[in-house]
């Protein structure tokens, strides 16, 4: 699948956007919103626009500033909150496989068009990338806000490959629709509890991942959030 069919939702308009034309949906959708007094600040600065997405997955993406005197340890934080954490696995970012310390700022060790690696869990491992796509100026002083995320990419049932799938066996790894889930080999074998609903998440189906706590998420986004987590 090419990445113009991998969609996703503007967090400031709710428009339907891809992962290609995101960036200019984003530019000219930003430039309509008053922010109040927040433009009015003498304040300004420096953020990086990233995007992070599933290496294994390119359907899973989110678009988002932050600023870039921010630790890859906040960093890591909010990619535990937004897409991975689970059990409280160990994770590392790396460039070209040598490991930066969480102590770094972003402005430490980001060049425009740079891409840092990301491995949550050394067991069954999530793994990320995030590429710098831009320096900005903003008066805003929220630290790291979410401007646009993926859909919930329709995947079809392993077992018919008719309907969609709305469960993940946790055991092998399939995906199920509603109808075959009560028939798939690893409920009879094992048991209910490894039938596990999807969620939005590259993390979705793995260990004991769940989803996202949306009290703890919201403070990332710069209204509601969008109805597609």
């Amino acid at each position: 699948m090419s990445q113009e069919s991998y969609e996703g939702i503007c967090c400031y308009c709710n428009e339907v956007v891809t992962k290609r034309t995101v960036g200019k949906h984003i530019e000219k959708c930003k430039a309509k919103i008053v922010f109040d007094s927040q433009f009015n600040n003498e304040k300004n600065y420096k953020y990086f626009s990233l995007l992070v997405e599933a290496t294994y997955g390119r359907a899973y993406w989110i678009l988002v500033e932050v600023s870039s005197v921010l630790t890859l340890k906040k960093v890591d934080t909010f990619l535990r909150d937004i897409w991975l954490e689970c059990c409280g696995h160990l994770s590392a970012f790396s460039i070209k496989r040598n490991e930066i310390a969480m102590n770094k700022k972003l402005y430490d060790v980001y060049q425009q068009g740079l891409s840092l690696d990301y491995e949550y869990d050394f067991g069954s491992t999530t793994d990320l990338k995030i590429k710098m796509l831009a320096q900005i100026d903003s008066s805003d002083e929220k630290p790291i806000r979410v401007l646009a995320i993926n859909k919930k990419p329709e995947i079809l049932c392993s077992s018919c490959e008719k309907i969609l799938s709305v469960y993940d066996c946790t055991s092998c790894g399939e995906q199920v629709c509603e109808s075959c889930a009560k028939t798939h080999q690893c409920f009879i074998d094992e048991g209910e509890e490894y039938i596990a609903e999807r969620v939005n998440s590259p993390r979705s189906g793995v260990c004991g991942y769940e989803g996202q706590n949306e009290s703890i998420i919201k403070k990332y986004f710069p209204k509601e959030i969008p109805n597609v987590l």
